[in-house]
């Protein structure tokens, strides 16, 4: 009776919005459009991709969904290749309308419908079209129309898995959208022949007013009359009564409650709860970050830690000589860049690399250091200026020399959190000197009134090793391919490009050191000076802070902790030192409190510091999505991913 009922209202219907023409895809351009993505466009055989089905409303229309109401259902007939299998279609939740017909089941905007999609084992390589072909009402306030439409995707087969980001994205969120069970209300079932009712009592932290109830029935032939529910209250526990078609005795239903102010508290907030007749349902809400679609199951999480046998193995297959080939974006495999212009790179890239936050600091003391010369020697200048560049060559040559011999990665050394806090304490104390908190000699860092003694060279030679030391990470950005280039020559050419590094770097205060006239422009030595000096050390305290990301990344929050208090208990030491170190003090109180407590406060700092850098930063739990966890790599990870065809993520980033 409901069926005769409902095909002679939208017959009406149709005949009032003029039916005379085509039944199906005629009688004027359709307001709703298709759209067919997959979430993966390339895949391996044996996989299951999500076809991500755009079906776009328009003009104030609307469609129905496959219990569609007072209307008529939205179809997908699939046309796929021999083998290739689709499972059940996942929609996301309609709105229920309410009328004088009754209450439909509509779809409006923008809505996606998943399908998984089964590649079969024997699947031969290549690309592959999925077609469908989609029927549906199409209507608003004035009448309806049924109309149909076409979409197809092309999948490529054969080929290591690449996601759609946005495709993935929709299927996610239609699969989170489907109903499931949940901990926070006890659920019970029951009713009459002519009613079925629903008791929802809920439990402890439960969202007790979750809004407008509506149950959307999903059993194979409807058998509640599409009305809105009656909704009363028992104490704390809510009543549903939906009225039945007709005088069912044991038939199940099955369906689901929807919820517009969702049904817990928290983020693991659900506004669809699944239930059948005769079951009292109570079990665990899958948090949004852990959702598989309903006929998939969800990858199995990864342990946190990789096994000693993996391990092992990967270190089997793991070949330290392999670089991998670079592809653009257009699928074009990159050039292979050749000695000179490597060199010309190199040389400008090292140029550049003092106007880095990095080594910006050195650049200061340096160029106060020249300050400082004016009007000196001009012969003792050039000497300062040609020192620094040997310091910068000679630390550049020991640091590729070390990395080629152990085949490390350029700026490796950063990725060694004992390296990374010993540069941090470096540059801190050198930042407390600048402050005046202590003093130590000018000829640290290569400035100050006696740059024409043996202090002042071996300051200038010291200034040169600091700023490779400091410059090394900073080069990473933009001369990551030259390095690469570097690592991958033999040793006598990857010696050359290091060295033009070092010399691109070093050049400026050369070239200013033989250049007397430009220094002369300079200000003139005066108090100006020790301001200016002062001023630096927020600089170099500025480095610290850069490079202090760097550790915590590496250690974590203990990590970074312990090493904040070992900067304060080292800082600590300079202050005692510089405060009763000074040979104006008595002899007694300099040795006792100036250097026996200050060593002593930092003696415990450094050890601080290598409790901090010994700290190891916690695994990520999980992706965004929840399908894996992470694991920490080792050598041979793809290796092993590839040789049990497995696809494997790497999550590689360079903080420094």
């Amino acid at each position: 009776m409901r069926k005769i009922l409902l095909l002679s209202v939208c017959f009406s219907l149709l005949a009032g919005f003029g039916f005379s023409q085509s039944p199906f895809g005629q009688g004027g351009p359709s307001n709703v459009s298709l759209t067919l993505k997959s979430d993966w466009t390339t895949a391996v055989q044996g996989d299951t991709v999500n076809l991500v089905l755009q079906i776009s409303h328009t003009g104030g229309m609307h469609t129905y969904w496959t219990n569609p109401g007072t209307g008529m259902p939205t179809t997908l007939k699939w046309t796929l290749p021999a083998g290739y299998a689709t499972g059940q279609t996942l929609w996301p939740i309609p709105k229920a309308k309410d009328s004088e017909l009754g209450v439909s089941h509509i779809y409006e905007n923008q809505i996606y419908v998943v399908t998984p999609l089964k590649i079969p084992a024997d699947a031969i390589a290549g690309e592959v079209e999925i077609g469908l072909e989609a029927d549906w009402l199409e209507c608003d306030d004035k009448g309806c129309l049924p109309k149909s439409g076409k979409a197809s995707v092309k999948i490529t087969i054969g080929v290591p898995a690449v996601s759609d980001p946005e495709a993935k994205g929709f299927a996610n969120k239609v699969a989170f959208q489907q109903p499931r069970q949940l901990n926070s209300w006890k659920v019970e079932t029951g009713g009459s022949p002519e009613l079925f009712e629903v008791r929802l009592t809920p439990a402890e932290g439960a969202n007790p007013d979750p809004g407008a109830i509506y149950f959307f029935e999903s059993t194979a032939e409807p058998a509640l009359k599409y009305e809105m529910p009656k909704i009363s209250r028992s104490g704390s526990t809510l009543v549903l009564q939906m009225a039945k078609e007709n005088p069912v005795a044991s038939a199940a239903i099955t369906g689901f409650l929807y919820a517009p102010k969702g049904w817990e508290t928290g983020p693991a907030k659900i506004e669809a709860l699944a239930l059948g007749q005769s079951a009292s349902v109570s079990a665990t809400a899958v948090p949004e970050t852990a959702v598989a679609p309903a006929n998939q199951t969800a990858a199995a999480p990864a342990p946190a830690a990789s096994t000693a046998d993996d391990i092992s193995a990967g270190a089997a297959l793991y070949d330290l000589k392999a670089r991998p080939t670079f592809v653009l974006l257009s699928g074009m495999e990159e050039k292979t860049l050749t000695l000179l212009p490597a060199l010309g790179l190199v040389f400008i890239g090292g140029l550049l690399l003092n106007l880095m936050p990095c080594v910006f600091p050195v650049l200061g003391l340096k160029i106060m250091g020249f300050v400082a010369q004016a009007g000196e020697d001009s012969r003792k200048v050039k000497n300062h200026g040609m020192i620094f560049g040997l310091g910068v060559l000679v630390s550049m040559w020991i640091l590729s020399g070390i990395i080629i011999a152990l085949g490390l990665n350029w700026g490796a050394q950063m990725a060694n959190p004992f390296f990374v806090g010993g540069i941090l304490v470096l540059l801190f104390v050198m930042g407390l000197n600048l402050a005046g908190v202590f003093e130590m000699g000018t000829s640290l860092v290569g400035v100050g009134g006696e740059l024409q003694s043996k202090k002042g060279y071996s300051g200038s030679f010291f200034s040169g090793v600091l700023t490779t030391l400091i410059a090394t990470p900073c080069s990473g950005p933009f001369l990551g391919s030259v390095m690469g280039f570097a690592l991958a020559q033999k040793a006598p050419i990857a010696f050359l490009v290091f060295t033009f590094f070092a010399m691109g770097i070093a050049s400026p205060y050369v070239i200013l050191a033989f250049f007397p006239n430009a220094i002369n422009k300079l200000p003139r030595p005066g108090a100006w000076m020790d301001s200016f000096k002062k001023g630096m050390s927020f600089a170099l305290f500025a480095t610290v802070a850069f490079f202090l990301g760097t550790f915590a990344k590496q250690t974590g929050y203990d990590g970074l902790s312990w090493m904040l208090f070992a900067l304060v208990m080292i800082g600590l030491a300079a202050w005692i030192y510089g405060t009763w170190g000074s040979p104006f003090m008595k002899k007694s109180t300099r040795f006792a409190i100036g250097y026996g407590l200050a060593l002593s406060v930092g003696i415990l700092g450094l050890q601080m510091v290598r409790i901090a850098a010994g700290k190891e930063a916690p695994l990520l739990a999980g992706s965004s999505d929840g399908e894996f966890e992470w694991k920490k790599w080792f050598p041979g990870t793809m290796e092993l991913s590839r040789q049990k065809k497995r696809i494997a993520w790497i999550d590689y980033t360079a903080d420094w």
